[in-house]
């Protein structure tokens, strides 16, 4: 008891304490991830914009290159010359120079620039290059480009292609290259320009805002060609998926955790720029508000614990005290005494309880001894009613001579023998507990008496299973009810009678309904007639009804419920409800 007592008090005192802290920070949580992931999305978004100006302000230098080589006819013609004709001549050559001199100077403003690549198609696999000027390439470190540009063989395309190269041999680590293609005339004429990923990747990675944020940049076949290289690498199958997700923002989890991914795409170039974030770098302020509110949740149900603790202990003291004397009450044997100062409300709930138990401990047994003999006495008086014992043994001779005056069992002495059962079980032991089936029985014989008496008029149907005759009752509680269906129903109806007796058992309760099709009873008398069946008014009309309420209301108190309902011409139906005893009293198997 006294660990429910401190759970109960521990539960009131820390709910209402712990509700608003749990509200306040679940709501500041949610709302705080809620503008933080919204803010994150735009300033992502705004970065690779950014960044996407950036690089294709880059892109637009192919396209300068393009303008000042490819359509200026006399310049390309000077070139094709050049890199076609075997032998220089001194026009080729100062055409050359003139060329030479501008790409180096292009090359050499761009600090993103590697090199630059012109290559036309002739038969001694020549090409212009801005590092080596007029080379082969049986002669040049990188000739892996031409193989991509030679096994192409579509129509005139722009790509890009990440690559390694080693500018000299002696190199033990290649250097990354970002190579952008523009073929013009399939295997006639390329124009390659090779950028630093480095420089790229140094704008992305001073524009990147959070510790483990990654950016990165796919091209046209969903391949990484710039990286700011933070945080974890992500696998190529988790690159695939953020290429083809056509959300611009949206959560992926990979096996670092749970990530924000937010991308744009180029239209023009057809590159995808992404921006990775991990949720534990997104959400930190969340996490933190979230931590503190669990800091502070413990820290009041600690307090709150330790409070309710040091209350309860007080107050359970007083508690059991005022809940000893309620049991000592009750005995007679135990003395009263208060306590000798008044110190707080407890004291003083004690000593005003004991001074009242004082002045009313004689009036209750008083009252307790008086209640008692009076249902006692309402018992004995209620089955006195019948004619008096005498009438028992005077009937039992009279059945003899009836038997002899014809020689056999007739209507009279039938007649006497059911009265002569009705009576024995009526005045054997008043108070003794009987079953349904004795109960039933001696139902039977009262309407046997009653059918001859009122020459067949009605019939009597019972309705029970077996199970109910050995369920327990007080004695004559089924024969009033249906000797009021007779006086007070079939008698004064014209035609034949019926009465019906249901018994239906449910769990733990037993339901006895008896039906006729008597004259019924009008609503204003029904109205009156439940009043005075619940009151303790002695009635002169259906002395048996009320008898038969006032005995079951007595035993079973709370536990019996009556239900009456009439309508006039129709009948009459008697529902009780009873508790379904399955066993003898202790005191009658003693």
């Amino acid at each position: 008891m006294r660990d429910k007592y401190f759970a109960k008090q521990l539960t009131a005192f820390l709910v209402p304490l712990l509700v608003p802290i749990i509200l306040l920070g679940s709501l500041s949580f949610l709302m705080t991830q809620h503008d933080v992931k919204k803010d994150i999305n735009q300033n992502s978004s705004f970065l690779l914009h950014q960044s996407q100006t950036q690089l294709e302000m880059i892109l637009n230098e192919i396209d300068t290159l393009y303008l000042a080589l490819y359509d200026n006819t006399a310049i390309f013609n000077e070139l094709s010359s050049v890199l076609k004709n075997p032998h220089y001549t001194y026009e080729s050559s100062t055409s050359y120079r003139i060329i030479s001199s501008f790409l180096n100077g292009f090359t050499s403003s761009k600090p993103y620039i590697q090199s630059f690549y012109l290559y036309v198609d002739n038969p001694y696999q020549r090409f212009l290059s801005s590092v080596g000027g007029l080379v082969t390439m049986d002669h040049f470190y990188d000739t892996a480009w031409y193989d991509a540009f030679m096994d192409y063989t579509g129509p005139p395309a722009k790509w890009t292609s990440r690559r390694n190269i080693k500018f000299y041999d002696f190199e033990s680590d290649a250097t990354p290259i970002v190579t952008f293609y523009n073929v013009l005339i399939p295997q006639k004429i390329a124009i390659i320009l090779n950028i630093k990923p480095k420089y790229i990747e140094s704008i992305l990675d001073d524009i990147t805002k959070y510790p483990d944020q990654q950016l990165f940049v796919l091209d046209e076949e969903n391949h990484v060609i710039f990286s700011n290289h933070h945080g974890g690498r992500l696998q190529e199958d988790q690159i695939r998926s953020i290429a083809g997700n056509p959300a611009s923002f949206f959560d992926m989890d990979t096996p670092e955790g749970r990530v924000n991914v937010t991308k744009v795409e180029s239209e023009r170039y057809k590159w995808k720029y992404v921006s990775v974030i991990p949720h534990s770098e997104l959400y930190k302020t969340p996490t933190r508000i979230f931590n503190y509110t669990l800091v502070f949740a413990m820290i009041a149900v600690a307090c709150g614990f330790l409070l309710t603790f040091y209350l309860i202990r007080r107050n359970y003291k007083q508690l059991k005290m005022i809940r000893t004397l309620i049991k000592s009450a009750d005995d007679s044997r135990v003395p009263l005494k208060p306590p000798l100062k008044v110190q707080d409300e407890y004291s003083y709930i004690i000593q005003n309880m004991i001074t009242h138990f004082i002045e009313h401990r004689y009036i209750k047994t008083q009252l307790l001894e008086k209640k008692y003999r009076l249902q006692v006495m309402e018992l004995l008086a209620l089955q006195s009613q019948i004619n008096p014992h005498f009438l028992y043994n005077t009937l039992h001779s009279v059945y003899w001579e009836s038997v002899a005056l014809t020689g056999k069992p007739n209507k009279a002495s039938e007649m006497i023998e059911d009265l002569s059962d009705i009576l024995s079980y009526s005045f054997s032991d008043p108070t003794k507990i009987v079953t349904w089936g004795e109960e039933i029985a001696n139902t039977v014989s009262y309407v046997n008496i009653q059918r001859k008496r009122y020459k067949n008029k009605f019939d009597v149907q019972f309705d029970y299973e077996e199970d109910i005759t050995r369920l327990y009752t007080i004695k004559l509680v089924l024969q009033p009810l249906v000797e009021n269906s007779i006086y007070h129903g079939i008698k004064e109806k014209d035609g034949q009678g019926l009465i019906k007796v249901k018994f239906r058992r449910k769990e733990e309760r037993l339901h006895i309904t008896v039906i006729d099709n008597g004259c019924g009873i009008p609503a204003e008398e029904l109205r009156q007639l439940v009043e005075r069946l619940h009151s303790d008014e002695e009635r002169t009309e259906h002395v048996g009804l009320y008898n038969t309420c006032k005995r079951l209301r007595l035993t079973y108190e709370h536990e019996f419920t009556f239900r009456m309902r009439s309508k006039p011409g129709l009948g009459t139906m008697v529902e009780l409800s009873v508790p379904a005893v399955e066993e003898r009293p202790l005191a009658e198997r003693e």
